[in-house]
Order: structure tokens, then C-alpha cells, then sequence
């Protein structure tokens, strides 16, 4: 779960860059997938405490 969450952070964040930032992601559903990414990790926990978890 833990390198999920962190490849699905890494691709939204090249995806936005190649949709030209913040201006073009508005015509593209990417803003929901960035926003759900970003509620996920703060309901969830972030990789972090996540990968802390599986080593303790």
C-alpha cells in the first residue's frame, strides 16, 4: 500500500506538469485525482507512517 500511495503521488505530480500546471488541469479530471490523492494521505497517513508500520 505504502509504494502505491507513493507512485500514485509521483505520477499526478508528472501528470500535472505535463498538463501544463494548475491552468490546464482544470479542463482535465486531473484536479479530482490529485484532490483524492491528497485527502487519501491525510485520512489514511502518509508513506511514511506507513512504511513505519511494516517495519516495527
Amino acid at each position: 500500500m505504502a509504494y502505491a500511495a507513493d507512485a500514485a503521488n509521483s505520477v499526478a505530480g508528472l501528470a500535472q506538469q505535463v498538463h501544463g500546471g494548475i491552468g490546464f488541469t482544470w479542463e482535465h479530471d486531473l484536479h479530482l485525482y490529485l484532490r483524492r490523492i491528497k485527502v487519501n494521505g491525510n485520512i489514511d497517513g502518509g508513506v511514511r507512517e506507513r512504511r513505519r508500520a511494516l517495519v516495527s
